[in-house]
């Protein structure tokens, strides 16, 4: 198991909020963990509905793994909404060829919210995407929206001049 920590893009102010977790590989799934703790009460977290399948998560609050084989153009991006909201999308290249990835079923999701603490963990499968167990290349990531509207940026590492979470140089975790 693999801890992280998320820093805002440079510029933008955390409040008092901190994005910690950890991400694990078995040879069929991804297992990822959110915490974000801190003054919650500024973030739009929505409540947990049936979980569907949805696209353009990333304009609300969304937690985001992107995840490549080693030595790999090609690479998958998992977007989960604090609502359960979910999708997966494979790309061919940087920010080319992007479509639904199909191969996955929904992840197994558990959400726990409290006043200060927001905690979500998933486990996706991804059997049916890899063979064998090959190395993969991880960036964790997530959107924040603020109860006035506008949208943090939160990366391992802000490689850009701006938040691309797409960015190669962002994958930085190796499981």
């Amino acid at each position: 198991m693999t801890g992280f920590s998320l820093h805002p893009f440079p510029g933008q102010d955390s409040g008092t909020v901190t994005i910690q977790g950890t991400i694990a590989r078995t040879a069929t799934a991804l297992q990822v963990s959110f915490l974000l703790h801190g003054n919650l009460r500024d973030l739009v977290l929505p409540s947990t509905t049936e979980g569907t399948r949805d696209d353009n998560l990333w304009q609300a609050t969304c937690l985001e793994l992107f995840w490549g084989e080693e030595g790999r153009k090609n690479y998958w991006e998992l977007n989960l909404a604090p609502n359960e909201a979910w999708n997966v999308y494979a790309f061919t290249d940087y920010r080319t060829g992007m479509h639904r990835e199909e191969r996955v079923a929904k992840p197994l999701l558990q959400i726990k919210h409290t006043a200060e603490s927001f905690a979500l963990t998933a486990e996706l499968g991804i059997g049916n995407l890899h063979t064998g167990l090959p190395p993969l290349m991880v960036g964790v990531s997530a959107v924040l929206k603020h109860q006035d509207f506008h949208l943090s940026y939160w990366a391992l590492a802000h490689p850009e001049d701006k938040p691309d979470f797409h960015a190669p140089q962002a994958f930085l975790l190796r499981v």
